[in-house]
C-alpha cells in the first residue's frame, strides 16, 4: 500500500494538498504524451471509473437474477427497496418514479466520495477549477456543480410538466391571489428566481467543501505518520491518519445522503401537491 501526500497546483486544478494518485505516480516514471493527457483528465478519469465500478456491479447483480437471490443480487434489491422507500416517504407512492434518478445520484456520489480512502485513487467531488481575481482565489467546484445543475434542471422540467406552464410561472409569482399579491409579483419572482439559483450552488458547495476537507486532513496526517517514520527510525509508516479514514468513510456516505435528501425535498417543493400538502398541515394544526 502506497500513501503519499503530494501538494498539486495546475491552471485546471486547485491547488490543494491531496494524497498520491495512480495519474501523479505515472507521471512521475512514465514520460509520454498518453501520461500527459491524463494528467489533464484526472478527474474525468475517476469520475468515469466510478460509473463504470457502480454499472459493473449492478450488471452482475442483475445478469442472472433468480427468485431466490444470492448475496450480491440480495445486497443490491436491499439497497434498491430502501432508497425506493426513502424517496417515497418523502413524495409519496408516486416518488417511485424519481427513485431511479435520486437512488443512482446517491450511488454515484457515494463511490466518488469513498474511492478517495482507497490508495491511489482520488475522489472527484474534491476536485475544482481556480478562478484567479487580483489577490481573490476561488475555487469553482467541477463535478459538484455539474451534479447540482443537473438536479436543478431535472426538478425544473418537472415542475413544468406537473404544473404547466403557467402553475410554473404562478408557483415562481408566489401565487397571487389579490391585490397586495400583485403589487409584489416582481419582488416575489425575483426572490423565487434567486432561491431556485441558490440551490445548485448550496448543494455543490457543500458536497465539494467536506470531501475536498476530508481529502486535506488525511494527507496531512499521512504526511505526519511518514516524518514521525523517519524521525524515530520505524520500518513503516505510522498509521496515525486511520481513525480519520473511519470517520471520512461515514462522513462520505451522510454528504451523499444529504445530497440526494436535498434533491428529493426539491422536488416535493415542486410538486403540484406540496402546496395543498403544506396548506392541509396548517389547517389540521389550528
Amino acid at each position: 500500500m502506497i500513501f503519499a501526500a503530494v501538494a498539486h497546483a495546475g491552471e485546471s486544478q486547485s491547488s490543494s494538498l491531496e494524497m498520491l494518485n495512480i495519474i501523479e505516480l505515472l507521471k512521475h516514471y512514465v514520460h509520454t504524451p498518453f501520461v500527459g493527457f491524463l494528467e489533464h483528465v484526472q478527474t474525468e478519469f475517476f469520475s468515469a471509473l466510478a460509473a463504470a465500478a457502480l454499472g459493473l456491479l449492478f450488471y452482475f447483480a442483475s445478469k442472472n437474477a433468480k427468485l431466490i437471490p444470492g448475496k450480491l443480487q440480495a445486497a443490491c434489491e436491499l439497497v434498491v427497496e430502501g432508497l425506493n422507500q426513502f424517496v417515497c416517504g418523502i413524495l409519496g407512492p408516486s416518488g417511485r418514479r424519481h427513485t431511479p434518478f435520486l437512488g443512482t445520484l446517491f450511488l454515484y456520489i457515494w463511490f466518488m466520495n469513498l474511492m478517495g480512502l482507497v490508495p491511489l485513487l482520488k475522489s472527484p467531488t474534491s476536485s475544482s477549477l481556480v478562478l484567479t481575481m487580483g489577490p481573490v482565489v476561488i475555487p469553482i467546484p467541477t463535478v459538484t456543480l455539474s451534479l447540482a445543475i443537473l438536479v436543478f434542471l431535472y426538478v425544473q422540467v418537472f415542475a413544468i410538466r406537473e404544473n404547466g406552464i403557467v402553475g410554473y410561472l404562478d408557483h415562481m409569482a408566489g401565487s397571487p391571489r389579490d391585490i397586495f399579491g400583485w403589487i409584489l409579483l416582481p419582488l416575489m419572482f425575483v426572490i423565487h428566481l434567486i432561491g431556485e439559483l441558490a440551490k445548485p450552488v448550496s448543494l455543490a458547495f457543500r458536497l465539494y467543501g467536506n470531501i475536498w476537507g476530508e481529502d486535506v486532513l488525511l494527507a496531512v496526517f499521512i504526511g505526519l505518520g511518514i516524518g514521525m517514520t523517519a524521525f524515530c527510525h520505524f520500518p513503516s509508516g505510522v498509521p496515525i491518519h486511520f481513525p480519520f479514514m473511519l470517520l471520512a468513510l461515514v462522513t462520505g456516505t451522510i454528504q451523499a445522503f444529504v445530497f440526494m435528501l436535498l434533491s428529493t425535498v426539491y422536488i416535493a417543493m415542486m410538486s403540484p401537491h406540496g402546496e395543498e400538502a403544506h396548506a392541509h398541515g396548517a389547517h389540521g394544526e389550528n
